[in-house]
């Protein structure tokens, strides 16, 4: 008899948590960001039919240490083009990157979190100090890179980034005549607000469009992951 009671209340046991196991997974389903192509442009979100394939490019960051695109790999990124004297995009786009981030965080801990990144347009002027103060101002997590403006400007090519070259002009009476060297010191630079996502092949998925916001970048990041 006691057999038999044992074999029941175990029975019982393993039925209870099959019950659980099917109703968590029906939830977390249920959960589950889904938005159609349609419903993504409307929220300010495109992804491409086939991402694209990035070639190897090489950066610094804000630490001074290399940045290629290996360090695009295993993880989402969001990739925004900007540069630290920017009076009002960037710091705006950035403020909303960090609510997203700061909400993600809270929510899922480190995971899930993409690594949001700033590839800086205006290499004469800022320098890895300069963008580990501006970048740490917004989020410690966030990531600044610069390097030389070709390199910079091959990869901008690559995730069809246009911006306007800062000004530059050559002196001839300069020891160093025939480097271009920067023109002033006070200059703007025209350049696009897109947040390019990369996915964890490290290859470009899509973007988010410059006038988009916290609660869109939240829905339509979240979406493009859960649909990966």
């Amino acid at each position: 008899m006691d057999k038999n009671i044992r074999l029941t209340v175990i029975l019982c046991l393993i039925f209870v948590a099959l019950v659980f196991a099917l109703t968590y997974h029906r939830i977390t389903r249920n959960n589950a960001v889904s938005l159609s192509p349609e419903a993504l442009r409307e929220v300010g979100a495109l992804v491409y039919e086939a991402p694209v394939v990035l070639q190897p490019f090489s950066l610094v960051d804000q630490r001074g240490q290399a940045f290629t695109q290996q360090q695009l790999k295993g993880r989402w990124s969001m990739i925004f083009f900007g540069f630290t004297s920017c009076p009002d995009i960037c710091p705006l786009t950035l403020t909303e990157l960090s609510q997203f981030y700061r909400q993600l965080e809270a929510e899922s801990g480190e995971a899930d979190k993409p690594q949001i990144i700033m590839v800086s347009v205006d290499p004469a002027r800022d320098s890895t100090e300069k963008l580990a103060e501006y970048m740490s101002s917004f989020h410690e997590d966030f990531v600044g890179l610069n390097g030389p403006y070709e390199e910079v400007a091959a990869l901008a090519r690559q995730l069809f980034v246009a911006h306007e070259p800062p000004p530059v002009t050559v002196a001839a009476d300069d020891p160093h005549a025939g480097h271009a060297m920067p023109a002033v010191d006070d200059y703007l630079i025209d350049h696009s607000g897109n947040i390019l996502l990369i996915n964890p092949a490290g290859n470009y998925h899509g973007f988010l469009d410059a006038a988009i916001q916290d609660p869109e970048i939240s829905l339509a990041f979240q979406s493009i992951r859960d649909g990966y």
